[in-house]
């Protein structure tokens, strides 16, 4: 499998725990987004219940977890028909999940495990069955969203576990896990991909060579995909844009720079989030010249957009800068209009120009 050989150490700790008889009734895999947890988790529950990938649709000793909305899995769990709008729509995750555990899919934009998985669950393990039985969650920081009903449901589950059942727990964001649920799952820390392994790994990488993309991605998996969409030009395209505007030399630049962002956000989500990372690494790679720190890679045009800037700000925050991008990403994910964050942005950067 792919992940044996990108994350070839935790690869081989899941198979000694399951070789060792000493299972565990919970885990939780952490670490950097796009490090391959995801995939780990399906391994893992694949070695402990002895079914193979193509056999865990609709088996009742494997359950999964993930954000959804409530109204969802209401009317999933009421009546599993294979004419129904949401079982289509869950055995089309599943079968895409399991045909591609490295790609990071998602079911809704949701972001809460709602209490009635958890209560569906808990009428459900504890059926005595035959085999080992494996709950997944996908995302398990999302248990504790709004009163955190769902962290709790789950907790008491795991003081007084079943019988012949382990719980696997992911996420990106341990800290946003309660401690209370952390202190009841064996904690295995996922690493970030290595040079090594994901440079084995890419068959190809398309416009971009292998130490780009690598400093680009920072090794993760999900954002590696999005590169097939992007050539060398249209980045540094949009990096000059992001420029022009911060710049504030004329409105039109702003009106550009601003109109495709927002146009982003309102159609391509993940595009406009990408954007965003792509300006943050090129600060990040403006900051590294501007301590002379050698890079890793070469790519005239990136570097040279850094240069000039450099010149035309030679006392320029480049760190505030950053920062600002993070305030405005974090205001627009607390519902506050995205135009008027948007221009808060543009106005707070041109301040740190200089």
């Amino acid at each position: 499998m792919d992940i044996d050989n990108l994350q070839p150490v935790i690869s081989d700790k899941i198979q000694t725990i399951v070789k060792s008889n000493k299972v565990s009734n919970a885990y939780l895999l952490h670490g950097p987004k796009g490090s391959g947890k995801e995939a780990l988790a399906l391994q893992f529950c694949s070695l402990l219940t002895g079914f193979d990938h193509d056999e865990f649709i609709n088996n009742p000793n494997i359950f999964l977890v993930i954000p959804g909305n409530s109204d969802f899995y209401l009317n999933l769990l009421k009546s599993s028909k294979i004419d129904q709008k949401e079982y289509q729509e869950w055995n089309h995750y599943w079968r895409e999940k399991l045909l591609f555990p490295l790609k990071k899919i998602k079911l809704s934009d949701s972001q809460n495990i709602p209490l009635v998985v958890l209560k569906n669950l808990k009428q459900n393990i504890f059926f005595k069955s035959d085999g080992k039985k494996v709950i997944i969650i996908f995302d398990a920081h999302y248990l504790s969203q709004g009163s955190a009903e769902s962290a709790n449901a789950l907790l008491k589950i795991l003081e007084e576990p079943p019988q012949n059942t382990s719980f696997i727990l992911v996420t990106d964001f341990i800290k946003n896990l309660p401690s209370t649920i952390q202190s009841r799952c064996q904690s295995i820390n996922v690493p970030k991909i290595s040079n090594t392994n994901l440079k084995s790994y890419l068959k190809r990488t398309g416009d971009f060579e292998f130490e780009i993309l690598s400093f680009l991605s920072d090794n993760n998996l999900g954002l590696i995909d999005i590169f097939n969409n992007y050539s060398k030009n249209s980045v540094v395209d949009m990096i000059e844009k992001y420029i022009k505007c911060i710049e504030y030399n004329n409105s039109e630049a702003v009106i550009i720079f601003c109109e495709e962002m927002l146009l982003d956000f309102n159609t391509n989500r993940q595009k406009f989030y990408f954007n965003f990372h792509l300006i943050k690494k090129w600060l990040e790679h403006t900051d590294h010249i501007k301590k002379s720190i050698e890079p890793k890679f070469e790519w005239d045009d990136f570097s040279n957009a850094s240069k000039d800037f450099m010149n035309n700000h030679n006392n320029c925050d480049l760190i505030m800068l950053a920062k600002e991008i993070e305030y405005f990403l974090g205001n627009i994910a607390s519902n506050t209009s995205p135009k008027l964050s948007l221009m808060n942005m543009v106005i707070n950067s041109h301040n740190y120009l200089n």
